[in-house]
């Protein structure tokens, strides 16, 4: 689906919710939380809106094809996605995911909140059927394969608490970065300990 518009037309403005446009990175606690529902109030609302703006906007700018509503700082399940030719522009709002095959699918993964972090050996499954509402409350159906399927499955990880290192089959490797984000995920598993 061609990129309309009226689905930038906040492009330029500062987030509404973190006051720039680029994503929260480990160790944001909010990233391993199971995020809530987007209330039924908020469809059809400005906020919904403005907050899809927003996501479009971090993601475009970070060069990604896909971003979940908790690396803008709202815990909602809520995504966006979007890639040339394999998945048209979509705002998955609520999403039920049913997976077919086994997890077995090894492909390349990067996320926007871990910069610098990619790997080709993230299983994923082969195929998964989406059930989700649009930003109106209309209830749709689809189902994807290859990359479409991939995205929405990294996406909707983000829903759950769950980040694409936690399926990371790389071997260990000894570098900076691997360590770097380790102490990060270990200082976000104590901040959440903490709160409970």
């Amino acid at each position: 689906m061609a990129q309309t518009d009226e689905a930038f037309r906040g492009a330029g403005r500062a987030s509404v919710v973190t006051g720039s446009r680029i994503t929260l990175q480990i160790p944001d606690s909010i990233l391993r939380m199971v995020a809530k529902p987007v209330p039924e109030a908020m469809f059809g609302s400005e906020t919904l809106t403005r907050l899809v703006e927003e996501m479009w906007m971090c993601m475009i700018e970070a060069g990604g094809v896909g971003i979940a509503a908790p690396q803008v700082g709202i815990s909602w399940r809520l995504f966006i996605g979007s890639a040339n030719g394999i998945l048209p522009s979509t705002v998955f709002v609520n999403p039920e995911v049913e997976f077919f095959g086994s997890p077995t699918v090894l492909g390349e993964e990067g996320c926007l909140s871990i910069p610098g972090w990619r790997s080709n050996k993230v299983p994923r499954y082969p195929k998964v059927t989406v059930r989700y509402r649009d930003m109106t409350g209309e209830t749709r159906l689809e189902t994807h394969e290859g990359l479409a399927a991939r995205i929405i499955q990294h996406e909707f990880d983000h829903l759950n608490g769950r980040l694409f290192l936690d399926l990371d089959e790389t071997p260990d490797a000894d570098n900076a970065l691997r360590r770097r984000v380790e102490r990060a995920m270990t200082e976000m598993e104590e901040r959440l300990n903490a709160e409970d």
